[in-house]
């Protein structure tokens, strides 16, 4: 079994990052995400600029796979979406009430702690590089915010959880151990 699934189209540095961690990740094609193809997989994670037709292809066909997406979290899985890098990005098709604004500027913030959460390991400092920030959250699931708004939020569904991060900067290895370990639990 694969540990993580990375739902994109070609190489990009996640995979090598969660090799050195330690960690067994395989890129997946969103065409095989639900499909008897599909391969078994606790983590799925949709990389920085998913939802922008200039960064992927698979910006096209995400959206298609909300009802396989929102069944793995139901069932267990932990979903990690990082910033679709376009403005006003809706995800409604996770069934969440998110949107994602994208901010026109590239420097580090500080983020603030809704409330203590284990997701908060994302980083090591409350201080990163964001793409943007999110409306709309259940204010009981905002885990940091800047003073934009939200930039990590955890949300509950059934056995496993979605994660929405605008946070540009790799994830810690910590955070990726806790996410494997939730979707395992």
């Amino acid at each position: 079994m694969t540990e993580i699934a990375l739902i994109w189209d070609r190489p990009l540095l996640f995979e090598k990052l969660f090799v050195e961690y330690g960690f067994a990740c395989e890129r997946v094609s969103p065409l095989q995400i639900g499909s008897a193809y599909s391969p078994k997989f606790e983590v799925a994670i949709l990389p920085v600029g998913f939802g922008n037709p200039a960064y992927s292809t698979v910006a096209k066909s995400v959206k298609s796979l909300g009802t396989p997406l929102r069944e793995f979290v139901r069932k267990g899985g932990s979903l990690v979406a990082f910033s679709p890098y376009v403005d006003d990005y809706d995800f409604g098709w996770l069934g969440l009430p998110c949107r994602f604004r994208l901010l026109p500027r590239d420097e580090l913030v500080k983020m603030a702690m809704k409330r203590e959460h284990a997701a908060t390991q994302i980083v090591d400092v409350l201080e990163a590089h964001t793409d943007g920030y999110l409306t709309g959250a259940i204010e009981h699931d905002v885990i940091l915010e800047t003073e934009d708004g939200a930039v990590l939020t955890v949300t509950l569904s059934d056995k496993g959880r979605f994660i929405l991060s605008t946070i540009h900067e790799f994830p810690a290895r910590r955070f990726i151990a806790w996410a494997l370990e939730s979707a395992r639990a």
